[in-house]
């Protein structure tokens, strides 16, 4: 048996037994395996690990020589996750030496980081892109596009959503999407506005269904987080990127904290980062508080 599929079978036991939600497992596999890749070139089994060896690994990601698949640098806070990775397996492998006085580049504070968001005229691009292919999918999956924009709602919120969780509201024409199965289980309402509901609502009076999920596959069924991050994948967006894109716009148009934190169910200390202004926004204001003639 090689190296690396010795390593492979290590991380697949590793996985096996940890007690974490399903995602997680993922994450933690898909990050092992990139520490896998590098151990293989030199033929370093995982479960002999050294300090200056994992020291070295992080070195690697830190000065781009070590690149994700898109051939990118890793950011500060994509390299803290896979350290985190490699620390519970150690603590699993029993290799905890390798892991202390690890020299790593802490990311800001979330609170300090502007989120990576759309601006507006990407997002009407994007639409345009979506509303046009020639799938037969295309009014679903322009309005999932919309639900996400409008709501901010997370993905796997967005999996959960039912018809009966969307109410119109007569007297101040909006619709009311109501998340009843959110993240910290808290249940909050989020309004759209009636004439920006059209393509849910064209896509909703379309079906002859008698699901009630708001989103479903081809066969009627329930759609699933990784469907809509492979669909939403095709047109270089994450769920994430139309949330954060949701928040942002909410914090250049208002400085209500507690209402940007309400409707997208974070906390007021996550909900301070969309304030955060990012590298154009900075630019803009510069430019238009200097002129020279």
């Amino acid at each position: 048996m090689n190296i690396q599929q010795n390593n492979n079978d290590l991380i697949e036991e590793f996985i096996f037994q940890l007690r974490k939600a399903d995602n997680t497992k993922k994450s933690y596999q898909r990050d092992l395996e990139i520490l896998n890749r590098y151990l293989s070139k030199v033929d370093i089994r995982l479960d002999q690990l050294t300090q200056p060896t994992v020291q070295r690994f992080i070195e690697g990601l830190e000065n781009g020589l070590i690149k994700n698949t898109k051939d990118q640098r890793y950011s500060a806070s994509s390299i803290n996750r896979i350290f985190a990775a490699i620390r519970v397996f150690c603590d699993y492998t029993n290799q905890r030496e390798c892991i202390k006085e690890i020299q790593i580049n802490k990311p800001a504070p979330i609170s300090q980081q502007a989120p990576k968001s759309i601006e507006i005229e990407d997002v009407e691009t994007i639409r345009l892109k979506v509303a046009n292919s020639r799938k037969a999918s295309a009014q679903r999956d322009i309005s999932i596009v919309d639900m996400l924009y409008l709501t901010g709602i997370r993905v796997s919120e967005l999996v959960e959503l039912k018809r009966s969780d969307i109410i119109y509201d007569k007297h101040n024409k909006v619709y009311l999407v109501h998340v009843n199965k959110s993240k910290a289980n808290k249940v909050r309402v989020i309004p759209i506005q009636k004439d920006k509901y059209n393509s849910i609502k064209r896509y909703l009076d379309s079906r002859n269904d008698d699901v009630d999920y708001v989103f479903i596959s081809q066969r009627q069924q329930q759609l699933t987080t990784r469907s809509i991050q492979l669909l939403l994948k095709e047109y270089d967006i994450t769920p994430h990127q139309l949330r954060h894109t949701f928040c942002t716009r909410l914090a250049r148009t208002s400085n209500d904290l507690s209402m940007i934190a309400n409707l997208a169910g974070h906390s007021i200390t996550v909900a301070q980062r969309y304030t955060v202004p990012t590298d154009k926004q900075k630019a803009e204001a510069i430019a238009n508080a200097f002129t020279l003639d």
